[in-house]
């Protein structure tokens, strides 16, 4: 049966709905910001929560359980603070099955908690210290997951809302009133999910100190963007510190790429400070090198875990983490960190490094710290570490969104910190009107989206360069020497083109062009529907190129945007050095596979670049158990018998063997043979692992998928 999406039915973007029943409003899928969407269109938060069923295993790159195309569906935390502190209201969440239930637990545990066993803290004294920032007068103690919200599964009869029934059927959710069926919303999720709000693009004008703010609001601001911010020092590449949601896209308007990342730090797990984390791992096409300290590391893995259906153990392996505990310093790609645990309702840590300082998230008073030093709360060391966190940086980032749990400003306060550092950039906050004393104008600025800061002398850059970048984190043309691809940075034309503006048709004809992003998001539309959005050096155009066939999709300017045109003769030289013409074929056929048919084509052919063809004799056997793994196999045609682990016969194309041993550097954990002449496609070791710092997100698929 096809929806039923009647005048109940609220739609809104990035498929959230919100049915209207005699129990109230029930929402029905909450990614990231749903709250700021609803609260955008004048609708209370809802009460009831229905979460979509998991995206099952390998059914396409970068989804699983909670997760769709990197973007978590099941990003509730600030509807349940809506409706607690608001309204003095548990939250219903329901999931389809038990399994989803308990994952989701444990997740909220650790976000609104911290972890559950003391063991997992740095000591007893900081899971003290955050139950007296975490305290709520009206239960006498800081508030769990257990006061907050009820998770209920529609497996077990969690469906019954007073008057209502919603029903799960494999391919929708039922609402019925006394019986009566009232609406029917798709469980699907298909549309490309883009944020509410973004930064507009400024003139950077790059210095030895620069930060440029993608967010500097909370989760409750309709009109902003949580707190998130770059930090470039010197010519270096830019530092990501906590990750807003939809952060490709916001990346995107900025004229960046999540591949220019140098590191990402993330100060705590509130999900106003990690909802982008999900997309950027996945699908940043780059391997994300992550700073944070160990416990909220461990808590990381178990959040992303239960996102993702994985164990810890596994998600582990999808980036890089480099430990910045408070008390020891971290010496890590040229900078150096220190961190101090922040007074926050979980672990948090306040950062500083190379002349800037983050107070995470910090609730700073210091006639309440004193107060707490007095009362026995804080040891002496402890009140001297956070007196002293930011002494003598350069610029100082800090929280003032107020409340029990952040900083709230008074003059008297503006002028303690101030006196920390050059500049105090106060961010977390909706309100743009914060008094500041005259003698601090100048000294004391609030952070907007968009918002620039600059310290020093001025960081030399040109144009040339900023192209050559371009083509260095696009993959297909990475594959060049540098100084080839310098060359056809210089010979390359700009194209700029406003928003809205249509740069190529689907069915047009190739003039035998492919382009790059150099700036902007594209919009790409397959049969007038959008399938993805593409920023910052991502590649177009090659497959028409190629073979001089009409485009398979439109392409139109999102935003005001440039691309780097690399004309016929250009290409031709770059198809012929790199044997794209030789990985066509291989790119067509990765393309008519259905997991990987929401791929870019371009990730297909730098995919297809690293197979080689094989035919294989019946009674071949391509691997043994037991043997390190140098190889991965690809099923195209014929029946492969395996034997270890588990037992089988395989004859479905696109099946795979080895990879995930090939990609460890383990032993093989079964045989392999050729029960008939057959076809695969093999892929080296270090051929995988390019791909894994790339695309973590194909690799997790091709592990998923991995008969071995």
């Amino acid at each position: 049966m096809k929806p039923l999406l009647t005048d109940r039915v609220h739609c809104l973007p990035n498929d959230i709905y919100v049915v209207t029943t005699a129990a109230g409003n029930i929402l029905v899928n909450s990614p990231p910001e749903s709250l700021k969407f609803l609260l955008a269109q004048g609708l209370p938060p809802p009460a009831y929560v229905v979460l979509p069923p998991d995206a099952p295993a390998g059914s396409e790159p970068s989804s699983r359980g909670f997760v769709r195309r990197g973007i978590n569906y099941a990003s509730v935390e600030f509807l349940i603070y809506a409706n607690f502190f608001g309204q003095q209201r548990k939250v219903t969440l329901i999931t389809v099955t038990a399994a989803q239930a308990i994952r989701l637990y444990t997740l909220l545990r650790e976000t609104i908690n911290g972890p559950a066993a003391l063991a997992e803290w740095p000591g007893a004294w900081l899971q003290q210290e955050c139950a007296t920032v975490a305290f709520y007068p009206p239960l006498g103690r800081a508030p769990t997951v257990d006061d907050m919200v009820t998770i209920v599964a529609l497996a077990e009869g969690g469906g019954d809302v007073g008057p209502v029934q919603i029903e799960y059927d494999g391919s929708d959710f039922r609402f019925l009133e006394h019986g009566v069926e009232i609406a029917r919303v798709p469980a699907v999720i298909n549309s490309v999910a883009h944020p509410l709000a973004v930064a507009p693009p400024r003139p950077l004008v790059r210095q030895t100190i620069t930060l440029q703010f993608i967010g500097g609001s909370d989760g409750f601001d309709p009109t902003g963007i949580t707190t998130c911010f770059l930090a470039y020092l010197g010519a270096g590449q830019p530092l990501l510190f906590d990750a807003a949601a939809y952060l490709n896209v916001r990346l995107a308007h900025l004229g960046l790429s999540p591949r220019q990342l140098d590191l990402v730090i993330i100060s705590h797990l509130h999900e106003d400070h990690i909802a982008g984390l999900p997309e950027l791992i996945l699908t940043g096409g780059k391997r994300v090198q992550l700073v944070t300290a160990q416990p909220i590391y461990r808590s990381l893995l178990r959040v992303l875990g239960a996102m993702l259906d994985l164990p810890p153990a596994e998600v582990a392996e999808l980036f890089d983490f480099y430990p910045l505990d408070p008390g020891q310093p971290l010496d890590v790609h040229g900078y150096r960190f220190e961190a101090t645990y922040a007074v926050h309702s979980i672990p948090t840590i306040a950062v500083r490094v190379g002349g800037i300082g983050y107070s995470g998230d910090m609730r700073y008073d210091e006639a309440w710290l004193e107060h707490l030093h007095q009362s026995g709360q804080l040891s002496a060391e402890r009140l001297a570490a956070l007196r002293q966190f930011a002494e003598g940086v350069e610029v100082l980032v800090h929280d003032m969104g107020g409340g029990a749990i952040h900083t709230t400003p008074t003059a008297q306060l503006l002028r303690e910190l101030s006196a920390k550092s050059r500049r105090l950039v106060l961010a977390h906050t909706s309100r743009q009107d914060w008094e500041v004393a005259n003698e601090l104008a100048g000294r004391v600025e609030v952070a907007v989206s968009g918002h620039v800061v600059g310290l020093g002398e001025v960081v030399a850059d040109d144009e040339q360069r900023q192209r050559f970048e371009t083509l260095t984190i696009c993959p297909i043309f990475a594959r060049l020497p540098a100084a080839e691809r310098a060359e056809l940075a210089a010979q390359c034309a700009v194209l700029t083109y406003p928003a809205g503006y249509t740069i190529a048709y689907e069915g047009d004809h190739s003039d035998g062009s492919a382009y790059v992003i150099h700036h902007g998001i594209v919009e790409i539309l397959v049969g007038g529907e959008l399938v993805r959005l593409l920023g910052r050096g991502n590649s177009l155009g090659e497959r028409g190129a190629l073979i001089g066939e009409p485009r398979t999709s439109t392409m139109r300017a999102h935003s005001e945007m440039q691309l780097l045109h690399i004309a016929p003769d250009l290409f031709a030289g770059v198809a012929r050095r790199l044997g794209l013409h030789e990985a066509f074929a291989r790119a067509e056929w990765l393309w008519q596979q259905p997991a990987l048919a929401q791929l870019p084509w371009a990730t297909l052919l730098d995919l297809a670049l690293d197979f080689v063809p094989r035919a294989v004799p019946a009674g071949t056997t391509l691997c043994r158990q037991g043997e390190l793994g140098a190889t991965g196999y690809l099923l195209v045609s014929g029946r492969l018998a395996f034997t270890g682990t588990t037992t089988g016969i395989s004859e479905r194309s696109g099946d795979c063997f080895g990879m995930r041993a090939a990609l460890r550097g383990e032993p093989y954990r079964m045989t392999v043979t050729a029960l008939t002449d057959s076809i695969v496609w093999i892929i080296d070791a270090p051929a995988l692992q390019r791909h894994y710092l790339i695309y973590p997100d194909l690799l997790l698929h091709l592990q998923t998928i991995d008969r071995s």
